[in-house]
């Protein structure tokens, strides 16, 4: 009786272990029958449409600075490969320090012999990171590429023909793809901000300010200057009939001349902001809003005012658009350039420009063709 008493608590245990493992096993089969589900479901097509899928081209990469650096996508961060180095004081640098020291208005109270400097090559690309991420052309998949001098790229014009071969007979032709160069020598793009010696000196924020107007300017003017080369490239093709910019029949009637002509199903499309609204705010005969049309849910539907109305640029962005841009950021303050209003200059510039790097990857949509 008495070993008896002594194998209870025992058995006890061992019942208990036992319940909590069918429930613990209940649970897990409940939570991956779950997760098998929700697998099926992101994995199952909308609507009979495909999910978009994730484009990785080829990207080949370059050599910064003595860092090597790949194309970057849509997703990339620039500032990945270039860190702040401790032993050089570098990331005690920064914008409005270097104002405020230019302006006689730092700690010491000592104004630098030059008002120039080159900005550290971490924070310029972090700053180059912001000017991508303001940017229409970059949202739709464009590829950047660093530069460190004036590059040199290929560009396929006409690819080789290939040819079908029957036995014993001389059916293949010789044919040569058509290459040609793209000089990448990009342009200055400069900021001119006054600065007053009250905002200066009394903005905590000064720094962040100023990191954020400069990108801003700077992503506005290379939408502009991108955005207007694109347009008025002969080379891509566009609409022989109108296709309205502003339906959402018109947009699926210009992804279908892009692919009669053998283009991808466009993956973005860039409108006039008024043409995108007008798209979207479209009223069937009973009042409802009319969606868009399953087979436009893969692509990103993008709108800017740097497009002319009655015009968009749609395709596959990161096949045909590559942004060349030098790492290097100068900055100039121009002490008294308003010497009755105490106000200072400060001149940002850098360079970049926007190159067609394949024409047929890209399609013009044209509400009215001339």
């Amino acid at each position: 009786m008495k070993e008896q008493q002594q194998q209870d608590p025992m058995k006890i245990v061992m019942e208990a272990f036992g319940s909590f493992k069918a429930a613990h096993d209940e649970k897990f089969n409940g939570l991956q029958e779950q997760a098998d589900r929700l697998e099926e479901i992101l994995n199952r097509p909308l609507n009979g449409t495909p999910k978009a899928e994730v484009s990785q081209p080829n990207r080949f990469a370059v050599t910064v600075q003595g860092k090597k650096i790949p194309v970057l996508g849509r997703e990339d961060r620039l500032a990945s490969y270039f860190r702040p180095q401790p032993s050089n004081g570098d990331q005690e640098w920064s914008l409005s320090g270097f104002v405020r020291n230019s302006m006689g208005l730092g700690h010491n109270n000592s104004v630098l012999e030059r008002g120039s400097a080159t900005v550290p090559e971490f924070l310029a690309s972090q700053i180059i990171d912001s000017i991508r991420a303001n940017n229409t052309l970059i949202k739709s998949g464009a590829l950047t590429l660093p530069l460190d001098g004036k590059t040199a790229i290929g560009r396929i014009d006409t690819d080789p023909i290939a040819y079908a071969h029957v036995e014993g007979i001389s059916d293949i032709s010789e044919s040569l793809p058509v290459f040609s160069p793209i000089v990448l020598d990009p342009e200055m793009i400069a900021v001119q901000i006054p600065l007053s010696v009250e905002i200066v000196a009394d903005s905590a924020n000064l720094d962040l300010l100023l990191r954020t107007s400069i990108a801003a300017a700077v992503a506005k003017k290379l939408d502009t200057l991108g955005i207007t080369a694109l347009l008025a490239d002969a080379n891509i093709p566009e609409s022989a009939a109108g296709e309205d910019t502003e339906t959402w029949s018109g947009l699926i009637a210009a992804a279908g001349s892009h692919i009669a002509a053998d283009g991808d199903w466009p993956k973005a499309v860039i409108s006039n902001a008024a043409d995108y609204t007008k798209r979207i705010s479209q009223l069937a005969g009973d009042g409802h809003w009319i969606s868009k049309p399953p087979e436009l849910l893969p692509m990103s539907d993008l709108f800017t005012s740097s497009m002319t109305a009655g015009k968009s640029i749609m395709g596959s962005f990161e096949k045909g658009l590559l942004l060349g841009m030098r790492q290097e950021l100068r900055l100039e303050v121009v002490r008294w350039h308003q010497a009755a209003s105490a106000s200072h200059l400060l001149v940002a510039y850098m360079r970049g420009a926007f190159y067609t790097v394949q024409p047929k990857a890209l399609y013009r949509q044209l509400k009215v063709v001339v």
